[in-house]
């Protein structure tokens, strides 16, 4: 009875320990096939980047093309033409049908060098004319003398608390002196007021003061007029110049009759 019963039992379990064990070997080769077949595709990427190369341009000359194979077969090394026979430098040949088209004018010209007389003549009239031209400016015009060349500056700036002492004109702006007779004790504003239509518009330039210096009476400002670059030629620049503090407001506008710039164009010939 145990025999059989160990019978009955190896029947039953046999085959299911043989279950067992074929399914073992079975998993056993899935799993070592799954790992070959991770194995052939991580070579793919590798065999892939190993057979990419760069693009690359055939050389230009045949003869060049063995330095690219040594380079490309061996280690990398530095090798001048030169030292394999080769020249450092290629020279291109162009045939008559590479030609550039010159027009005819220019041929002429070029057949003709050196100009001719008359040629000559007219060059020399181009440069005299263009010459001449540098020399007619247009520029700002002062039609007052320079108070400060006055011999009673010093009594009228006593007076009139404020005196314009003169102005330098250049082509893009005018810069001026201004005295006061200003006590230091007042806040003071000085300045210029200046137009180009009449009074139709005008413009406050504020002046900066200068350092004090000793042998002049009063106080010395310095102002700046920007003054356009194209002026109608009839065109003229008024302005005259203010003093403002506690005691009131004082001017210097040329007697009454505004110190005045004309715009006209002056030649100076030779």
């Amino acid at each position: 009875m145990s025999d059989s019963a160990c019978l009955s039992d190896f029947k039953h379990c046999s085959p299911n320990s043989g279950r067992t064990m074929s399914s073992g070997i079975k998993e056993e080769s899935t799993e070592n096939g799954n790992e070959d077949y991770e194995d052939e595709l991580m070579e793919v990427p590798e065999k892939y980047m190993k057979d990419r190369r760069r693009a690359k341009s055939l050389p230009a000359y045949p003869e060049q093309a063995t330095l690219f194979e040594e380079i490309n077969n061996g280690r990398k090394r530095v090798k001048f033409a030169d030292s394999m026979g080769l020249n450092l430098a290629s020279v291109k040949h162009f045939s008559t049908a590479e030609y550039p088209q010159i027009p005819s004018k220019v041929m002429l010209r070029l057949k003709r060098f050196p100009p001719e007389l008359h040629d000559r003549e007219n060059q020399i009239e181009d440069l005299c004319v263009n010459f001449k031209s540098t020399l007619t400016v247009d520029r700002l015009i002062p039609t007052f003398k320079m108070p400060v060349q006055s011999h009673d500056f010093e009594t009228m700036l006593l007076q009139s608390h404020i005196n314009l002492e003169k102005v330098t004109i250049t082509q893009f702006d005018v810069r001026g002196l201004i005295r006061t007779n200003n006590q230091k004790f007042y806040k003071s504003e000085v300045g210029v007021r200046y137009t180009f239509n009449e009074w139709l518009s005008f413009v406050d330039a504020p002046a900066i003061p200068m350092p004090v210096e000793e042998n002049i009476v009063g106080e010395r400002y310095t102002f700046i007029m920007y003054t356009p670059p194209f002026l109608d030629p009839d065109s003229s620049v008024h302005f005259a110049v203010y003093l403002r503090n506690d005691q009131g407001e004082f001017w210097d506008n040329n007697r009454g009759r505004n110190y005045t710039l004309k715009y006209h164009c002056t030649d100076h010939t030779i």
